[in-house]
């Protein structure tokens, strides 16, 4: 063990002799922020009821942020603390430690949400909710507080390139043509999937094709006005109910009808499974609320 890991170990054990059942549930449900499940749920609603756009350039952030965690963390290989000592674990948690993916992609969720809407409240929540997710996997004992420190230095990283090179790249996808476009929709994701490939990478490259595939059709098909956000709270409500709804039912749904891990056909389901899903919340979604505000 060395001296790295060792301390990593010591943190831990000096922040969990200070557990209580409360904070125990305090942040086993504080980590639930930086869970594929949270980014499941907040981002469609940000899609549908906030701002499009918000919603696509948030999600194109998540999935690179949690493409390039991945990648690391299998090119490092770092065993989480419990494997040193298990008395620690407190939640489930797979794959490696180094760096973490809930402290990484929180920064660059949080912090993302309060530059691109420019609120200053989003800021001060932001950060407290930056620092809480971070500090919960290292009282959980999933995370060393090294594996922290990286993800948010990783984070933050990925935010000073984004705000630098966005503008760059979008005003040269303004200029190709709608066939070279979906072309590279199709990919691009093909190509990260090839650099890394994994059950993790997978997804990834499955919601990029569904978000820029759907993106594409409904830009070329669908009015402007069906990604308006909605002020009438009958709609509102609609949006939610209809379109969690079927979102959840695809994702649950499909979990349980395709063939579990290990079988035959699993990667591919599985690249189905997150494609569908990412295609209904850009394109099926949208084109749904359209038609019933339209009648």
């Amino acid at each position: 063990m060395n001296d790295l890991i060792s301390y990593g170990l010591d943190v831990t054990l000096f922040i969990q002799q200070f557990r209580t059942p409360l904070l125990d549930i305090f942040f086993k449900t504080a980590t639930l922020l930086g869970e594929e499940g949270f980014y499941l749920l907040a981002l469609p609603l940000i899609f549908w009821c906030l701002d499009f756009r918000l919603g696509i350039r948030l999600t194109c952030l998540v999935l690179i942020s949690h493409y390039f965690n991945i990648t690391i963390k299998d090119w490092v290989q770092e065993p989480r603390p419990f494997y040193f000592l298990p008395e620690v674990k407190l939640v489930h948690a797979d794959g490696y430690s180094f760096p973490s993916n809930h402290a990484q992609t929180g920064l660059v969720f949080w912090l993302a949400l309060a530059h691109l809407t420019q609120k200053r409240y989003l800021w001060f929540s932001g950060v407290f909710l930056v620092l809480l997710i971070g500090f919960s996997r290292i009282y959980l004992g999933v995370h060393f507080i090294g594996d922290v420190l990286a993800g948010w230095l990783l984070g933050a990283l990925l935010l000073f390139a984004f705000a630098k090179l966005e503008p760059f790249i979008l005003s040269r996808l303004a200029t190709f043509s709608f066939p070279l476009r979906f072309f590279l929709a199709i990919t691009v994701p093909l190509l990260l999937l090839a650099v890394h490939p994994g059950k993790e990478s997978i997804s990834v490259a499955a919601a990029f094709s569904g978000l820029w595939l759907g993106l594409l059709v409904q830009q070329r098909c669908l009015p402007a006005s069906c990604t308006l956000p909605e002020s009438n709270y009958r709609q509102l409500f609609l949006r939610i109910l209809i379109g969690t709804l079927v979102l959840l039912a695809l994702w649950l749904g499909l979990t349980s009808a395709f063939p579990k891990e290990g079988a035959d056909y699993y990667f591919f389901f599985r690249y189905i499974r997150y494609f569908l899903a990412t295609l209904w919340i850009t394109l099926g979604a949208p084109w749904l609320f359209y038609r019933i505000v339209s009648r």
